[in-house]
């Protein structure tokens, strides 16, 4: 078998035909492949939706497990695994249409040059933005990628989190059983970031597609877009390990240790952002803030200057962490946000209401 795509699915109902999709054409025409939905608790009709597709489609079946969070689900998946490369997508993105045959032309395209890929990167676009690309990567399409040449993904894994997501690469399942991938601490936020450096600092050969083969679905409901009280201890855990890779690929850091400061200062806004828009108790956002802010790592980064490249929304909230009054600012903004969710609310119900629905 040549692909295995692996997807964890937690309350994704709305989702899965459409993260299917492209499977289910390229399996009904032929291509060597397998889809392995790992369905880990969901509170929604998830696990009802996995199993009619495993019951339909010999080349899809489905695993399901409690609450074991997004990364265990994906580690799940990737002991699963048949194929000879593993593909990684989230419930709530598509692959391209084009995907599996862009990746079979690559594989054939070297194997014949006897080299057998052990990582294979692709770009992705917004999934409402389709012809468009979301990375701009410096790599050269038809390029081998070893030794000392690794330098440019290591550059960039130092400097910005372009690299960091596991769904524009497939890689080679021998390769990842000779990695450490499925040992350590199991994280469900900053665990993208090193799996990804592992491969990459692993790997003996690395190419690109340039072409966007993933599309990305900015899904505020996911589990990368509400508040997740671990979130932080994850991250913290997460960026202690990656400065092993950094002290590793960097000869006395060569200027990285400024930039990755900022990046853990960006993770510190998210952190905040995600508490203090997620709608939660007022008096739940006050005890985590309260708690966040006594941080060590908070207090050492959450003054630091953010990334050129961080979001509108980051700054804004940036800006309150570094008020003259932080705490008195966020909380006010985390009203301010509630009283608008409650008004629209309000107003949807009136519309569904004076539809008749």
């Amino acid at each position: 078998m040549t692909f295995s795509v692996i997807i964890p699915v937690y309350n994704a109902e709305k989702y899965i035909d459409s993260a299917l999709k492209p499977v289910i054409a390229a399996g009904e025409k032929g291509c060597d492949l397998e889809a392995i939905l790992v369905e880990n608790g969901s509170e929604d009709g998830s696990a009802i939706i996995c199993d009619r597709y495993a019951d339909k489609y010999d080349f899809i079946r489905t695993s399901h497990f409690g609450k074991i969070g997004a990364f265990r689900a994906r580690l799940e998946g990737m002991k699963l695994a048949g194929g000879e490369y593993l593909i990684f997508a989230d419930a709530d993105d598509e692959l391209a249409e084009d995907n599996f045959d862009k990746l079979s032309d690559c594989i054939s395209f070297y194997g014949e040059r006897s080299i057998t890929p052990d990582l294979i990167i692709y770009n992705a676009a917004d999934s409402k933005d389709r012809n468009g690309k979301l990375f701009s990567f410096p790599f050269e399409e038809g390029k081998v990628y070893s030794g000392e040449e690794k330098r440019v993904f290591y550059d960039i894994m130092s400097s910005s989190d372009a690299l960091n997501a596991m769904w524009n690469k497939a890689v080679r399942r021998d390769f990842i059983r000779e990695t450490d991938s499925f040992e350590g601490v199991l994280l469900n936020h900053g665990e993208d970031l090193l799996q990804t450096a592992e491969f990459i600092d692993k790997a003996k050969t690395i190419v690109y597609i340039d072409k966007a083969l993933y599309y990305y679905n900015q899904n505020s409901s996911g589990l990368t877009g509400s508040f997740h009280k671990e979130y932080m201890d994850d991250q913290i855990t997460a960026w202690k390990k990656f400065d092993k890779y950094i002290e590793k690929w960097h000869r006395d850091g060569d200027g990285y240790w400024d930039i990755l400061a900022r990046r853990k200062t960006l993770t510190c806004a998210i952190a905040v952002k995600s508490l203090i828009y997620s709608g939660i108790r007022r008096a739940d956002i006050a005890r985590f803030l309260k708690e966040m802010m006594d941080m060590p790592f908070y207090k050492e980064y959450a003054g630091e200057p953010l990334p050129e490249w961080a979001p509108e929304a980051d700054v804004f909230v940036y800006k309150l962490m570094n008020s003259d009054k932080p705490y008195s600012n966020m909380m006010r903004s985390a009203s301010k946000f509630a009283i608008k969710s409650k008004v629209k609310k309000i107003l949807g119900w009136k519309e569904d209401v004076n539809n008749g629905n």
